[in-house]
């Protein structure tokens, strides 16, 4: 079962941290050779169908975060939960910020307006979760 929790844990960061870096680096710069009404279309749909792919890498991080949490429960304080506590902590504050990038809320209008900036916050946080995993997993 660890194994298969762990799979669907790293397949999800896959999933979601791939598709920020699509949109960072691919969508959002190529968009600029439309007119205003093609880009909002095509923003409007993409964004609309990632918006749910989102959801679910979030929900699955959290189930399969606390599954792996409860694996390593007994690990005596120390370097080790330091850094794994980092890295929950920067995992939700990336939450919190794709959650207000999605949410089609009217509170969150402000902030999508600058959606490339927050949405570049994100993804670096993101690259820097998984730098600590990386460590975590080597310790």
């Amino acid at each position: 079962m660890a194994t298969f929790v762990q799979w669907v844990h790293v397949s999800s960061a896959v999933v979601g941290v791939g598709g920020m870096a699509f949109l960072l680096f691919v969508l959002f710069p190529s968009v600029g050779v439309l007119n205003d009404e093609q880009r909002g279309a095509l923003l409007k749909s993409v964004l609309g169908r990632f918006r749910w792919v989102t959801w679910s890498v979030i929900v699955l991080l959290l189930a399969s975060g606390l599954y792996n949490v409860k694996l390593v429960w007994l690990v005596p304080w120390g370097p080790y939960w330091t850094f794994l506590t980092i890295k929950i902590v920067l995992a939700l504050a990336v939450f919190a910020i794709v959650l207000c990038l999605t949410v089609p809320l009217g509170i969150f209008a402000r902030f999508r307006q600058r959606r490339a900036m927050w949405l570049s916050v994100a993804f670096g946080l993101a690259m820097t979760v998984i730098l600590i995993s990386a460590y975590l997993r080597r310790g």
